[in-house]
Order: structure tokens, then sequence, then C-alpha cells
């Protein structure tokens, strides 16, 4: 009989490519996913995620769900908390098995093959590039392509090192590999994407691999877009701001975390910056490309934030004026150095998220008006099937809604914008190109 197969995923990008993975290599057993509420499954798999607390909390809290749901599956953990909290998962009954990230690659072998028993045990976290490959992506338009894994930083706030270890980089060839066969299967824009993107190539010395890659990726006629997930603001060199003016393919915009605009707090954090280099860097790509954008994350209430440090935060955004901004409040991590710290009253956390988010609110509408009038080239992704309008993403990530009257998914679309709307901008089309 077929296997039926549930899957259930959390977090980054890098994760909903090791999930696209393991869907991939049990559709090739014969196994069949089904969607959550469809019926019946045999295998319930859940790629969690450990960033904060509030991410381990949802973990348990959708586990025992899916167990209630299907309680005659055999349920599977893995991911980044099943990697730093496996005691917690030993103890809870609904947890049939739980893989390490490196044993990823193993799920559907152990899975399919009808093994039973105990869990596999802990892998050690490993130096070399988990094997995992795809040849499409759980959406239709754009693919993750995940080139790297591990971070070599040590944030004093921070479980990923623990959960996976040094920033380790795919060989090139894998990756254009990759890159033809979603360029094959019709993808028009890829997005790299890893842990520590901008230390690919670093363990082996190689300080201008990112760039390379990308020029290398960008000779796939049929690839339109090369897109970048997250770089830190000390892995922006020159080769790369390089890469982004010379590669009309590299969407002009990246998100780059900032975490706090205060030198004693990015020092308490272990952060390998200053506020005056995040912005210094910021104004370079916005001097080597036109359109860019950005995007970024400030945590909110770390231990020993003062009112002063939270308005220097506030006042870098006001300069560096991101499209998006990622704000979330400090969350304890069992085993990192903050977690020793005197946390902030709640209170306070929480009215400086309010303010804070009012702020990045209405400088992301500032920056999007300023983009009003002008044409645009969209990908569009996905339709509403009430209203008809279509959304999608222009290069450098600005979020468009617009009409058109037949299915145009997959296309690139030119359309001026015309108005504000939520977070992104209306716009009208200006005819298409149907290439894709």
């Amino acid at each position: 009989m077929t296997k039926k197969f549930l899957l259930k995923t959390f977090g980054c990008k890098v994760n909903q490519y090791e999930t696209q993975a393991i869907r991939e290599s049990l559709e090739k057993t014969g196994a069949r996913e089904v969607t959550e509420g469809s019926g019946s499954a045999d295998l319930v798999i859940v790629n969690t995620c450990t960033v904060t607390g509030d991410a381990d909390r949802a973990n348990r809290n959708w586990i025992r769900r899916l167990k209630r749901e299907y309680p005659e599956c055999r349920l599977v953990v893995t991911g980044c908390f099943a990697e730093t909290d496996r005691d917690v998962l030993e103890r809870m009954p609904e947890v049939d098995m739980i893989f390490s990230n490196q044993g990823k690659n193993r799920i559907a072998e152990v899975l399919t093959g009808g093994g039973h028993g105990s869990c596999p045990g802990p892998a050690s976290q490993g130096t070399e590039f988990l094997p995992l490959e795809i040849a499409k992506s759980d959406g239709r338009t754009r693919a993750n392509v995940k080139i790297q894994d591990g971070c070599n930083h040590s944030c004093s706030y921070c479980k990923v090192v623990l959960a996976r270890g040094r920033s380790r980089s795919r060989p090139p060839r894998d990756v254009l590999e990759e890159v033809r066969r979603l360029r094959d299967a019709g993808y028009r824009e890829i997005i790299l994407t890893g842990i520590q993107l901008g230390a690919y190539g670093l363990e082996k010395g190689n300080e201008g691999a990112l760039a390379e890659l990308i020029r290398d990726c960008a000779e796939f006629e049929g690839i339109e877009r090369i897109r970048l997930s997250s770089v830190e603001p000390t892995d922006i060199r020159e080769s790369l701001i390089g890469a982004f003016r010379e590669v009309p393919k590299l969407c002009p915009h990246v998100h780059i975390p900032l975490q706090s605009g205060d030198d004693a707090v990015l020092k308490q954090m272990n952060r390998r910056y200053s506020p005056s280099l995040y912005i210094e860097t910021i104004s370079k790509l916005r001097e080597a490309v036109p359109d860019f954008c950005l995007s970024l994350d400030v945590m909110v209430g770390f231990p020993g934030e003062t009112e002063d440090a939270f308005l220097k935060s506030l006042e870098v955004l006001k300069n560096v004026r991101p499209l998006k901004s990622h704000i979330f409040p400090f969350s304890r991590r069992k085993g990192t150095r903050a977690d020793r710290l005197k946390i902030l009253p709640g209170t306070v956390v929480r009215e400086r998220v309010r303010r804070i988010s009012e702020w990045s609110g209405q400088i992301s509408a500032e920056v999007r008006e300023e983009f009003l009038g002008r044409e645009f080239k969209v990908l569009a992704e996905h339709r509403d099937p009430g209203t008809g309008c279509w959304e999608g993403y222009a290069p450098n990530y600005l979020r468009v809604f617009f009409d058109f009257p037949r299915d145009i998914r997959g296309c690139i679309i030119p359309v001026i914008l015309r108005d504000l709307c939520d977070d992104g901008c209306l716009g009208d089309v200006q005819g298409s190109d149907e290439g894709g």
C-alpha cells in the first residue's frame, strides 16, 4: 500500500529547502504527500525551528496537535529543536522518531524501509555539507537553493551554532547542477540561501566565492533573477558589492540583520560590527545599486538595553530606511551566554516593540512612496481567487498587487506603481512579457 506523508515546517528558508528535499526523497519511494486536514497520514514529519522561545513552544504545540489529528501515524521530528532539545522531545509520548539535522538525508530511507525501534541517535554536526538536493520547489515561481550551512559567529543570544555547527559550503558544481534542474523545471527566480550565507567559501579561504557563484548562476539562460536571502553586515565585502553592481540578474535587495543600533549592546551581543559600520555598508550598497532596498532585523529588550540604547536603534533605522523590518523581543535561549543576564521588565520591552514597529511602518511607507509612478518588472506569484488580483514582487522586493484577466503565474509583467496598500503597492499593467 502506498504510504501517505504530511510535512510541517517551521523557520527559515534553509528549513524550507530541506523539507523540499525530504519531500522529493519520499516521493521517489512511491510515497504520496497529503495536506493537513485532507485525511489520514502514515507519516507526519515536523521540521522544527529553535530561534526563539516562541518557536520552541510552537514546535511542542504542533507536535501534540498533529498526533491528536493523526493518532495512527508515525510522528517524526527533525530540525534545530531536535538538535538542541532532543531530551525534551524524547519525553514527549507523541514523538516516535527523532532525526538530527545531519540525518535529514536518511529520513526517506529509514521511514519507507519499515524500520522500527529506537530513534536514530544524535549525529555530529559534521564538517561536510549535507547531501540534500531538489528538482522543484513547493512554490511554482521562485525556488530556494541552499548553498551554505552552519555559522562561524557566536552571538551571545543565539542557539544556531549549537544546532547547525560551523560554516560549511556546498560545492559550486552541485549548486550549478541544481540551478540547471530548476531552470529546466521552469523556475525564473532562484534564492541563494544559507545560515550564514556570506560565509560561503570561507572555510576554503575564498572570500570572493559567493560573488563568483552568483556570476556563474547568472550564466543560465532562463534564470531571470538571482536573489540573496540574508547576509551578515561583516560579510558584505567589496566582491559582493561588485556583483550587485555588475550582475543585472542579481536582485537589488538583501536582508542584513541590524539587531541593535547601540555600540554597547552590540558588544554584549558579541556582534562584530558597530552601528557606524552598518550605516556605511548600506550607504555603499545604495551608491552601487540603483533602486536598492534593505530589510533587516532588530532585537528589542536585550539585557542591559537602556532607553538611550533603544533610541539609537531607532536612529539607525531612520538613517538606513529599510523597506521591511522584522522587530522582535529578546528571548532567553538555554545554553547561550545571554541566558545568564538579567532581563528587562516585559512591559518595557512590549512598549519599545510597539514604538519601533510604528516607526518602521512609517519608514516603509515613505520608501515605497518614492517608487510610485515608476514601472517595475513583477514576477506574478499568487492570485486571489475572490478578487482576481495578482500578487508578486519587483526585483527590489517591493510587494505589488495588480489586476490581470488570465493566468500569468510565473510570468514577469511590467507594472506601473500607482498607490500604497498595507505593506505593498498597487499597480497597473502596461503590457506583458510571457516568456516564462
